[in-house]
């Protein structure tokens, strides 16, 4: 058997190194390797009700320690301070305590809960005292839209993901807002120098499915008003809700996973609250397309979306267009659903 050339090897290991993440950028280090920048990200969750949030803000801190992303600052775009003081526990307890965390509060008016996990703010030890570390006052967090004009702000242009995997209310708002002490451009002229994608959890594009995705029908008014005034300049990945349907992270795999774990705040959740709601793992990928870029998902052509307001009857059309700026997740097949799952369970086995 002919041996290939060295040459050939080395042009082939280039290839792929700098092929396996299309939005995050190289530099070369001191031992003439490569080295992945960590990609300028601001998290925007619905905390408080669907536990996959609660695992990609897990898989997320590993992806700070690893350091595959910077993260800036955690939008909570539902309303309730005890949503923020969760984050705050997470960030706690994962050992990243001072990360900026902004709270809504003029946004979707009691919406609906599928578990009300944030309980775990209130749970006391054997002596009486807050079961979880914290580390700052959830009253006082600033107001979500004030901190993406102040992060933002500090941002080099065109640096910043948007991962966006609950309710459009807070980025709405900040479209919508004025010149501040932050910046003196409006929040669309801040958004557009500034952001340079949004990974976002919505819609179907079906055959026969044109529904808008349930966080985009609750608050459909806010919807309308991001999808109709997000920039061209600004790449939109969506991943539909049929992507995480098919991973289920069982709650007695969870359990199982964090068996050797001590007040770990998953495990608290999934041992005080019935976390069996028929929900999946439908928030993970939009992290993780934003961290590992195109090529961690088969995504669609490009195209262009219109979001039509229906309130719970909502719809999101995709027009293919080669110049569009919109693109969404294409469905995993089985194996690849359990790749994607047996991550988050990996990432949820190992050691803050």
């Amino acid at each position: 058997m002919k041996k290939i050339p060295t040459v050939f090897i080395v042009a082939f290991l280039c290839f792929v190194s700098i092929g396996a993440s299309a939005q995050c950028s190289c530099c070369v280090g001191a031992e003439g390797g490569q080295k992945r920048q960590p990609v300028q990200m601001i998290l925007d969750a619905d905390f408080g009700s669907s536990t996959d949030d609660l695992f990609a803000l897990m898989m997320l801190h590993h992806y700070i320690d690893e350091g595959l992303v910077d993260l800036k600052g955690i939008i909570v775009d539902r309303e309730g301070e005890k949503n923020a003081g969760l984050v705050d526990i997470f960030n706690t307890y994962y050992g990243h305590p001072y990360i900026p965390v902004g709270l809504e509060r003029n946004g979707v008016k009691n919406p609906r809960v599928f578990i009300p996990y944030n309980g775990i703010c209130d749970l006391k030890d054997a002596q009486g005292k807050p079961l979880f570390k914290r580390t700052f006052d959830a009253s006082k967090c600033m107001d979500g839209y004030k901190l993406y004009r102040k992060l933002l702000s500090r941002a080099e242009d065109k640096s910043v993901v948007v991962v966006a995997i609950g309710f459009a209310t807070t980025l709405a708002q900040l479209m919508e807002s004025k010149a501040d002490e932050y910046s003196t451009l409006d929040g669309l002229e801040l958004f557009e120098k500034k952001v340079k994608a949004v990974y976002i959890q919505s819609g179907r594009f079906m055959e026969n499915d044109s529904t808008a995705g349930y966080n985009m029908r609750v608050a459909s008014k806010q919807a309308a008003i991001l999808y109709g005034k997000l920039p061209d300049s600004v790449e939109l990945i969506m991943s539909p809700s049929y992507v995480g349907s098919r991973m289920n992270y069982l709650p007695e795999d969870v359990i199982a996973d964090l068996e050797g774990a001590e007040n770990n705040p998953i495990k608290a959740v999934y041992t005080y609250y019935t976390c069996d709601t028929g929900q999946r793992m439908w928030d993970t990928n939009c992290l993780v397309n934003a961290v590992f870029g195109d090529n961690a998902y088969i995504l669609s052509p490009r195209g262009k979306v219109t979001f039509i307001d229906k309130e719970e009857d909502s719809l999101m059309l995709f027009e293919v267009d080669p110049y569009g700026n919109a693109r969404y997740q294409l469905p995993f097949d089985t194996y690849q659903s359990m790749e994607k799952l047996m991550d988050i369970r990996r990432h949820n086995r190992m050691k803050h």
